[in-house]
This record gives C-alpha cells, structure tokens and sequence, in this order.
C-alpha cells in the first residue's frame, strides 16, 4: 500500500515539474486526414511487399514507404477480399465523419505467426528532439476481439528514428532506433495496453530491457492508469457499456474491446508523444499516451538512445500507421478478415498546450450504449 502511494506521488511530481518544462508553441509537421488522396490500396499498383517512394513505387501523396503482405485480395486472386491497407472513397462508410477517406486496415487470420502486414510511413527531412501524434481509430463491426476473448495482437502505430541507409521497416538490420511500437492487444487478461521500447541511435543497444530502466511495456487499461493524468489524479476514460471511469474498475474485472472502444461506429482519439533522453545512456527520456485527451501513460526514465562508441545522439524522423497482426482465431480456409480505420492523423512538435492544463475536460465521447447489470 505504502509502495502505490508513493509511486503515484512521484508520478504526480514529476508530471507537474514536466508540464512547467515544456514550451507552449508547438508546429505542426504533418497532417492526413486521407481526403484528398487518390484512391489507393496496398497491392492496387503492385504486390510487391516492400514499396519506397524512392524507388519510384506509387504511394498516398505525401508518404515516403510501405510494407505490405496482403494474401487476400483482388489483385492476389480474391476479388471478394482486401488489401491490407485502402484508402478508398467507397470507403466512406469508415470515415470519422462519414464521408471522404480514411486508412482501413485490414487482418487476416491465419497461420499461428505475425500476417497481414500494412504499415504506411512518413520520414521527415529534419530530426526532431520531441514528437507528438494524434489520430482517431475505430473499428468493424466484426472485430474479432467483440466476441472472442483472445481477440490477437496487431501493431497500430510507430515513432523512431530511420538512419536513411538501412531497412526503414525491420530494426533487427540496424537501420532503426530508437523506436516507439504501440500494440492493439486482447488476450486472456483483457485489453492490454502493449509496447515496444527500441534503443538506438541505429546499430546500437536495438533490445533495451525495459523493466531494467523502471519502464512498463504492458499494463492494463484500468488501475494501473490510477495517478497518470496531468496532475497525478486519474484519468476519466469512460466505460463504453457499462459507464463510469475505467479508473475504478478492479484490475481483476475481464476489460473486454467493447468496453475501452465502444461498439462499431464509434470513434476514440489516441496520441502519444516521446521525449529524447538528455544524453547517450541517461535514463530521463519520456514516453506519454492518451485517450480522448485523458492521459493513462506516463514513462519519465526512457534511454532512448544508449551509450554507443561515437557517443551519438539521434532525434524522431519518422512515424507509421499499421503494422502486422499475430491473428488466428479461425483457419486459414476461411479468409476472415476485420479491419480497423484510422483518420485525422496529426504530428506536431510537441504537446498541444490543452492537454498540459490539470483541468483537462473529460472524454468528449460519451458512453454510446449502457447496460445495466
């Protein structure tokens, strides 16, 4: 008991002592809400995986790579399917407003192993030292996770650094790091708010032990948010079925998807943002997510980039939407496949002044169907 009290006043300490740090002007770098885009889909032009603007492959206007592995789709055979990544007007239907565009990502069950690739890049032409990034995500109506307790993995978004001469996609080849993942993830304990933390700079210390630097890769969406808003009180993220904070719902309670996002047809902002640490090997660098401008996460002691023999610091130069999906509740003869949609993404230079107020207003989503038990 002593132990969580002092942690949250720590937390709450350092979470003031960061907002009076930070600079209220902030630009913006990037903005998509997939409008305007010609209609796009990830093996429309080409089945290629891997897809670099550079090498002249044809991708949305303003992004610089993609990587696919799409089984299913009409240019692969399927013409009932999908590619893993559209950005189609006939997709209205998936748009945060219900018309124009939006990223839909498509998962594909398979194999026991990581499928149905569809990660969309940006590299920017300038390092940056602070990043934040915001967008709004929904999902079909037959996400898996509605009805099915392990609901599968799926990679959702990134923030790194890309070196400009390795892979931009795999980190294992030294080309990347640090990097930020952020993972959708339900399993048998609920939904759980799931990371990678990659070091860097690029070609040095890729796999840092997270727990080693007081950081936590996975938590649930529940009590272990108690003391992350700005402040140090709790976050009002709303209980889509049954209402109340997610806050005060007991860690042992089974947090299925509906709960957290609600049913088909809602909408939930997500942003986080990252920090570089101070100097190689110095565990001050920071790591923040919210919902629906409530903050539930809040990492002080990040070593984004470790001790390395050139002594080299590097800054944020990328982000990505999507990923691969560990993703097989049904076989693979069936060709079931969901999707999520992503829309409005912005990316800004550091955190919008609004969510550093202690008085953050709560979720602007209320809940959208209560059941009374």
């Amino acid at each position: 008991m002593n132990c969580a009290i002092t942690h949250v006043t720590r937390l709450a300490v350092v979470a003031s002592l960061i907002v009076m740090s930070y600079s209220v002007t902030a630009d913006v770098i990037f903005e998509e809400d997939f409008d305007s885009q010609p209609d796009f889909t990830s093996t429309m032009h080409t089945t290629d995986q891997s897809q670099k603007g550079a090498e002249g492959y044809k991708l949305p206007d303003g992004w610089t790579n993609l990587y696919q592995t799409t089984s299913w789709s009409p240019e692969t055979g399927y013409p009932d399917k999908h590619a893993t990544v559209e950005i189609l007007a006939a997709n209205a239907d998936k748009t945060r407003n219900g018309t124009g565009k939006s990223m839909v990502n498509w998962r594909e069950s398979s194999s026991p192993q990581w499928n149905s690739d569809g990660q969309l890049q940006v590299i920017f032409d300038t390092e940056y030292n602070e990043i934040y990034m915001e967008f709004w995500l929904s999902f079909s109506p037959n996400w898996a996770a509605r009805t099915l307790e392990n609901g599968g993995i799926s990679k959702f978004a990134r923030i790194g650094y890309h070196d400009g001469v390795g892979s931009p996609f795999d980190g294992a080849r030294g080309g990347l790091g640090p990097v930020l993942f952020w993972d959708y993830n339900q399993n048998d304990y609920g939904q759980r708010n799931t990371f990678a933390f990659r070091g860097g700079p690029a070609g040095y210390n890729y796999y840092m032990d997270p727990s080693a630097e007081g950081v936590t890769n996975q938590s649930n969406f529940t009590n272990d948010t108690i003391g992350m808003a700005v402040g140090g009180g709790n976050p009002q993220v709303v209980d889509q079925v049954n209402g109340g904070f997610l806050a005060d719902v007991d860690r042992y309670d089974f947090l299925n998807h509906d709960r957290l996002w609600g049913p088909a047809g809602h909408w939930t902002k997500v942003a986080f943002y990252v920090k570089m640490n101070s100097a190689p090997g110095v565990n001050d660098g920071l790591m923040m997510m919210w919902l629906n401008d409530e903050r539930i996460k809040l990492e002080t002691t990040v070593p984004w980039v470790g001790e390395n023999p050139e002594n080299k610091m590097v800054g944020w130069n990328f982000i990505a939407l999507g990923g691969n999906d560990y993703f097989y509740p049904y076989p693979s003869d069936q060709r079931f496949e969901d999707w999520y949609s992503i829309d409005d993404l912005v990316v800004r230079t550091s955190i919008p002044e609004a969510l550093l107020a202690e008085d953050t207003p709560s979720a602007p989503n209320p809940p959208t169907s209560i059941n009374i038990q």
